[in-house]
């Protein structure tokens, strides 16, 4: 499964929206990105560069019921492709590999988003490594600055490949990577996923995609990537050669810190004929779906085991895809509200807000999801715990520890009272 096949489904659906103006990289992509943000992009004409761009490939619900080909419980189907991983199939060549040159940087659309950006960002480039000594590989997305025509700095956070990096430099290796751009975006979901200890985000995708991945070994490294791609870049992640990264206006849409982070010593670069480049929107609806849902998904399997129902979860935009969730259920006691805010925050630590609501309210819309909180939560149905680590993108964050509140508001209605019933529609 790839980029344009799924293009394709995009515009038979109305969720594609062609550019053939002349687009400058700063700032104008963002421009067309934001007035189109619940429909794909794909760009045409832009200056400085021969490459076509899409953006938006995945930033609204219904693009993502697509993704998934999936149209009952989708939250299912995403948990029971973490737990049941499928391998996928190596196969000897990829239409990936037809181009080859040396990477330059500069003849690639790599986007200026903000006035407060740093540089040029690649933000979509899904980041593979190995682990060392083995063949197992990790998938990830990583923002990129760019720093030249050959290199960037790259923000790595203590997950798997910050573990992967570090070992290797303890050891005065670099870390061969390949950077894949132009893909499904269910590549993009199982890179952005909290992955099961011992299971690869390549067999998640496989999964998601029910069977139809296939990897190929990449040309220099060896590294497993998948076979139907539209750019691969090859290069590796010095040891010992760090540089300032940023600003960069992350997902709250506030300029994140500026640190000291490696630098990425790009070398080749394959690609298709013609082929279609890609980008995310920092801070907008892609942002909050590829970040949030995979944790939607998760809350979703966690609260379903300490109350009878749950309707849906949703990290709201308002929230920036990742510090707020709206959780519908079907409570028994007049404790569950508070249990289910305990078990999200357990699922999902960023988490700074829960409200909880009854299955009368449309999680989506912000005006009903207020009115059952002013209506339907009193003194006694809000808790507010201090000192919890919270996510280091809140702004309002302790940022000596990382510490925050965590706040929950219990908007279902109560056993004991009667009047909560609204009788009018919003």
């Amino acid at each position: 499964m790839s980029l344009r096949p799924y293009l394709d489904t995009l515009k038979q659906s109305n969720l594609l929206v062609e550019v053939h103006d002349k687009v400058k990289l700063d700032y104008e992509i963002s421009d067309y990105l934001i007035s189109n943000n619940n429909k794909a992009v794909l760009f045409s004409n832009i200056e400085d560069s021969s490459y076509p761009l899409i953006g938006n490939s995945l930033s609204s619900r219904d693009q993502l019921k697509l993704v998934l080909n999936e149209k009952k419980d989708y939250y299912k189907f995403f948990q029971q492709s973490l737990l049941n991983p499928q391998q996928p199939k190596l196969v000897e060549s990829s239409l990936t590999f037809s181009n080859k040159e040396s990477v330059n940087l500069s003849n690639l659309p790599i986007p200026k988003f903000f006035p407060a950006d740093g540089g040029n960002y690649l933000t979509s480039g899904i980041v593979i490594a190995q682990f060392p000594d083995t063949n197992a590989p990790n998938m990830s997305i990583h923002r990129i600055m760019v720093l030249n025509d050959h290199q960037g700095t790259i923000r790595i956070v203590p997950r798997n490949l910050h573990k992967i990096f570090h070992e290797n430099k303890e050891k005065g290796l670099d870390t061969p990577i390949a950077v894949v751009n132009g893909y499904h975006p269910v590549l993009a979901l199982a890179a952005s996923s909290p992955t099961p200890p011992g299971k690869s985000e390549l067999s998640i995708a496989n999964s998601l995609l029910r069977g139809d991945l296939s990897v190929v070994q990449s040309p220099r490294y060896g590294i497993h990537v998948p076979s139907d791609v539209e750019f691969i870049l090859e290069g590796r992640i010095l040891a010992n050669e760090e540089i300032a990264e940023g600003p960069f206006v992350d997902i709250t849409g506030t300029p994140d810190d500026v640190r000291s982070q490696p630098i990425v010593q790009f070398e080749d670069i394959f690609y298709r004929d013609d082929p279609i480049f890609q980008t995310i929107l920092p801070a907008y609806d892609e942002h909050f779906i590829l970040m949030g849902f995979p944790r939607e998904a998760e809350i979703h399997n966690r609260v379903s085991k300490v109350v009878p129902e749950v309707h849906g979860v949703y990290l709201t935009p308002s929230g920036c895809g990742w510090l707020s969730a709206v959780i519908s259920v079907t409570t028994q006691s007049d404790v569950d509200g508070q249990k289910v805010g305990l078990t999200a925050f357990e699922a999902h630590p960023s988490l700074k807000w829960v409200t909880v609501v009854d299955d009368d309210i449309d999680i989506c819309d912000s005006q009903a999801v207020e009115w059952a909180r002013i209506t339907r939560a009193g003194a006694n149905d809000i808790t507010i715990l201090d000192n919890m680590r919270g996510s280091s993108l809140d702004p309002s964050r302790r940022r000596e520890d990382n510490t925050s509140i965590k706040v929950i508001i219990d908007a279902t209605k109560k056993r004991d009272k009667t009047g909560y019933d609204r009788v009018i529609p919003f």
